[in-house]
């Protein structure tokens, strides 16, 4: 997509005709994630869009160009600016009001990129993983829980202390007794629960967050009929995913973590956000292991 540029924005200043324009690239991006499958990756392509369609309105020349396209790994973002001259990242000052744009990009996308001639720059973020990418390839759907189309959605806040598991555990017992329905498909809530337990406690252990801080968690049953579980860290990267998700315990050793919930019938998956992680267990009607 193209948009025209006012002549009066250039020089580190946007011209009042185009202050509209980043708002406008981000509902077509939005829209275009949503068709595409991809809700989860909304909220961080938001900040990636605005912060580069805003710094080529303030110094670039002509059009701004905007290209949004997705390849087997990645969502790549590409905005043209028409200027030759290459981008500068600097580090604003506490007190300033701009300066953080491409910082912003470094930190949200998982690489960034000028082109060779300096007229567009670019970014990329990874599609979400899943625990059984190592068979099939691919991604899997992280709905966004705020527009997907759902029957309930609950959502509560843990500090990530001890108990957080703990409690994740019993408001998961609590929600799905209240809302899931025997013809649901979903048998073993005690199951279910373990499954919320291992997701938050897999957050407060690798998190890395002070124990005041709030760790998001939410259930939801979609009207497709899956059960979906997500839990909303602060740490972006998930190193050593694969592993977690299919090691299984030697003779003898307990079973723990992430494996747990693949055991009883979830599907782990996660995908970046704009501020850390979105870590999901979905589980299909029946799927529960026996």
């Amino acid at each position: 997509m193209s948009f025209e540029r006012d002549e009066g924005s250039t020089g580190g200043v946007i011209a009042d005709a185009d202050r509209a324009v980043p708002g406008r690239a981000r509902v077509i991006v939005r829209a275009g994630l949503r068709y595409w499958g991809w809700p989860g990756l909304i909220e961080s392509a938001d900040v990636l869009v605005t912060e580069l369609v805003t710094n080529a309105l303030e110094h670039g020349i002509g059009d701004v160009g905007l290209r949004v396209y997705l390849t087997d790994t990645h969502l790549l973002i590409e905005v043209r600016d028409g200027s030759h001259q290459l981008p500068v990242l600097r580090k604003a000052a506490s007190g300033d009001e701009n300066g953080r744009g491409l910082f912003l990009v470094r930190a949200i996308s998982d690489a960034w990129g000028v082109s060779s001639d300096g007229t567009t720059t670019w970014c990329s973020l990874p599609l979400a993983r899943r625990n059984d990418d190592m068979e099939h390839g691919g991604g899997t759907v992280i709905p966004d829980l705020g527009c997907a189309e759902t029957k309930w959605v609950r959502k509560e806040e843990f500090r990530a202390t001890h108990l957080a598991a703990g409690n994740a555990y019993r408001f998961t017992r609590v929600y799905l007794g209240a809302y899931l329905n025997p013809d649901d498909g979903f048998g073993d809530i005690e199951d279910l629960a373990t499954i919320g337990r291992v997701l938050m406690a897999n957050a407060v252990a690798h998190t890395r967050v002070p124990e005041y801080a709030v760790i998001t968690m939410r259930w939801a049953l979609l009207q497709t009929g899956e059960l979906v579980f997500q839990v909303h860290d602060s740490r972006t990267e998930f190193p050593d995913f694969d592993k977690a998700v299919s090691r299984e315990p030697a003779e003898g050793e307990r079973p723990r973590g992430l494996w747990t919930a693949r055991r009883l019938g979830a599907e782990i998956s996660y995908a970046p956000t704009h501020a850390g992680k979105l870590v999901q267990a979905l589980i299909e009607p029946h799927a529960l292991s026996v």
